[in-house]
């Protein structure tokens, strides 16, 4: 009985010890013309490695033992502000301007989970972006390849992974998933064609399986892209080019000032472009845009936002050519074995999201979706191979209804001796009814050959997640722990009888990120996780013995380092276990069982400001990538990346001038599981300037592939047959963009 009071005073004296807070500071950070929250904000305790950043609605809260001091408040893009503080000090609201841009303001030590978001900000304000693919290459080590015209999404490179159109990238786009599961062409397949470059506002991403609010295709990391809540001026840009390239840009604002002083916006924005490529056969290539967004800040405490979008896209294509058609003469690099390649893709999306402050600092919010998706290509890569007298051409098609609702509820405490704790609790549904999935044979587009498979396809995610950061002086300790529940669902129309298969799976995936402030600008972190991409429904529900959810392990251990005011190093080393998994290839209609692979790898990204307007960047990223159950020299992952780098250098003078050169590399890779066959490798140069003048009328000139080189840009190992030719095997690409220019004029207003 003595040892149970004596036990029962210990932990009433923990309590005492541990919940009551010694001074917290609370306050917000806005834009000063837009009275904006701005997210992110660095919030540093002056002479200390104590501090945090802000929230989604610009809040923060800092517990210190000092009574009295300097808070430092710096946000790329805007004047710094120090504030000086008591423990008396109430609720503050700081509203910073706009301002060049200096990397002296990123504090190391406000970087958690994600360390490297300070580089996302830094190139997010200084790097041209000229495409919407473009602005995956914000990530550092990813790599994007085009092979279908300009339409169709882009392959994707991270970490090791050829992650085909986003099998192992998880993307979104102000909260909207982008990777379409049990996809007519293939599985996690992410289009980005219906974001509008110039709306993106913000670029969040993290490499490797170490986030609990992100599930499905989150193994070699995600990226989650933000856009404008609200337009700082209206803007009509014009554009026009090479190969018959024309791009048309406006972005307007709908309410007046005084209604966007009492926190609200609106406008719409629209994308018109249009190119006919550098290819013998005219691309044709044309996609519209439309998007229209209501932001109101109803109060101090609720936010609500109605975004809707309309994507229209469709393009012809040259495909991809085999090497030795071009050694041989029978093409050039700019020619087609099949001209009728090509497509058409729809996308409509709706969203309403809000965003709550309740007492005591905690936050709720909610976001609703729905998306509208059609999808048509045709596409031939084995040319005659399995037809010889009409060919192998296949038509993916389908057409789906995306429903989701996500949620999230957050809150902090303030415990003693320098420490806090935040959590977030979030879940979610999504839900995929896909109708008529179809994978046809196919003559020049219009005749039908065969069916190899229709069929509809209704896939659910149930999804709830659990997030804990502990902050405890230099020490920041996050765990996560998240729970997917999958229904698979498919009924096969080809056989002409009811058949339909369904299959229930659910996985458990935890997180561990350790982050230790050895001082101001000096930062150590490691990670460890799992995560995993489902895959494709047609198959999974018909076998039991390869993996339904293939799962990934994965470590980091690293580095962000300010060795000089403006000049910072992020370093990692990492690892990856893959299970065996189960890869629909939507080009063949069947599977293929990969076996289990391991990835080891080495990350290194580089900023330095050379000067008050000159800014130098570069990522190296090397990785090896084997099977494990293969013999040695027998177990290539085909198409892993080993050495790729990109960077640049970029100049910006105030408002009035920005330049940038840039580059990328990839090197040469083994294309098949033997190194029978390897990709060719590249170095590419871009050129890019704008200048603006005090009307506000800009003029810009792009300059792509500045060295005029001829690369491969997509490239594969493949089986084919030319017409009436012998079976062969080889590497088949597609080119990459040659020396081209592109002018623009913009006005803003």
């Amino acid at each position: 009985m003595r040892k149970q009071k004596y036990l029962t005073v210990l932990f009433v004296l923990f309590l005492q010890y541990t919940l009551l807070a010694h001074n917290v500071i609370k306050g917000k950070v806005i834009d000063a013309n837009t009275n904006t929250p701005l997210v992110g904000t660095s919030i540093i305790l002056s002479g200390t490695s104590e501090g945090c950043t802000t929230d989604d609605w610009g809040n923060f809260l800092i517990d210190t033992d000092y009574e009295s001091g300097v808070l430092i408040i710096s946000y790329l893009g805007y004047e710094s502000q120090e504030i000086e503080f008591t423990s008396h000090t109430e609720f503050l609201v700081i509203e910073l301007k706009p301002d060049i841009v200096d990397l002296g303001t990123i504090n190391i030590s406000a970087s958690k989970i994600t360390p490297m978001e300070s580089m996302a900000q830094i190139d997010v304000k200084l790097r041209p972006v000229k495409t919407s693919q473009d602005v995956l290459r914000i990530v550092p080590g990813l790599f994007i390849a085009q092979h279908a015209g300009g339409g169709k999404s882009e392959q994707i490179f991270l970490r090791g992974f050829d992650a085909d159109h986003g099998t192992d990238v998880n993307i979104s786009v102000d909260g909207i998933p982008v990777n379409m599961v049990s996809q007519a062409h293939g599985q996690g397949y992410a289009d980005l064609h219906f974001v509008i470059p110039e709306l993106v506002r913000e670029v969040d991403f993290g490499k490797g399986p170490y986030y609990a609010g992100y599930g499905d295709f989150s193994t070699a990391g995600y990226v989650s892209f933000k856009t404008m809540n609200t337009l700082k001026e209206n803007l009509i840009k014009v554009e026009g080019g090479s190969f018959n390239t024309t791009r048309v840009v406006g972005l307007f604002k709908l309410l007046s000032k005084k209604q966007e002083t009492n926190g609200k916006s609106a406008y719409v924005a629209v994308e018109n472009f249009n190119t006919d490529g550098p290819f013998n056969s005219p691309q044709n290539f044309n996609r519209l845009n439309m998007v229209a967004r209501h932001n109101n800040i109803i109060d101090r405490y609720n936010m609500f936002t109605l975004t809707a979008s309309i994507f229209n896209s469709k393009w012809d294509q040259s495909g991809q050519i085999p090497q030795k058609s071009i050694d041989n003469g029978i093409i050039n690099r700019w020619g087609s074995i099949d001209p009728t390649e090509g497509g058409n893709s729809q996308r409509y999306n709706f969203i309403a999201k809000s965003v709550h402050q309740l007492p005591q600092g905690a936050m709720f919010c909610n976001q609703l979706y729905y998306t509208h998706y059609k999808f048509d290509l045709f596409s031939n890569f084995t040319f005659f191979l399995n037809n010889q007298g009409f060919g192998d051409q296949i038509e993916q098609k389908e057409y789906r209804d995306l429903y989701g609702y996500t949620a999230k509820y957050s809150k902090s405490h303030s415990l003693k001796k320098n420490s806090t704790i935040d959590y977030e609790i979030g879940g979610g549904f999504r839900l995929d009814k896909i109708t008529n999935s179809q994978l046809l044979n196919t003559y020049k587009r219009y005749t039908v050959l065969d069916t190899f498979n229709i069929g509809d396809i209704n896939e659910l995610n149930l999804n709830m997640y659990a997030k804990l950061n502990w902050t405890i002086n230099k020490w920041f300790i996050n765990m996560g722990l998240r729970f997917d529940n999958f229904k698979f669902e498919y009924s096969d129309k080809k056989t002409g009888e009811y058949n339909n298969a369904s299959k229930y799976k659910s996985t458990l995936s935890p997180k561990l990120n350790i982050v230790f402030n050895a001082s101001e600008n000096f930062q150590l972190y490691a990670k460890f996780g799992k995560s995993f991409h489902s895959n494709d429904a047609r198959v999974v529900v018909n076998s039991d013995s390869l993996s339904t959810l293939p799962y990934a392990l994965g470590s980091d251990l690293g580095f962000n380092w300010k060795p000089f005011p403006r000049f910072i190093v992020n370093a990692a080393i990492w690892y990856m276990f893959l299970e065996e998994e189960l890869v629909w290839s939507g080009d063949a209609g069947s599977w293929e069982p990969s076996g289990r692979t391991r990835r080891i790898g080495l990350d290194l990204s580089l900023r330095w400001q050379m000067g008050r307007s000159l800014f130098f960047d570069t990522d190296i990223n090397l990785c090896d990538a084997r099977y494990i159950d293969l013999p040695y020299g027998k177990n290539y992952i085909p198409l892993s990346p080993k050495i790729s780098s990109t960077g640049g250098l970029n100049y910006k003078y105030r408002k009035s001038w920005t330049a940038s050169l840039r580059y990328r590399y990839l090197a040469s890779r083994p294309a098949d599981e033997i190194n029978l066959v390897s990709t060719k490798s590249y170095f590419i140069m871009d050129f890019q300037t704008y200048y603006t003048t005090k009307s506000r009328f800009s003029i810009g000139l792009t300059i792509e592939n500045i060295l005029n080189t001829d690369w491969n840009e997509a490239q594969f190992a493949t089986d084919y047959r030319l017409y009436k030719g012998d079976e062969d095997y080889g590497l088949t690409f597609t080119p990459g963009v040659p020396l081209s220019f592109k002018l623009g004029l913009s006005y803003s207003f």
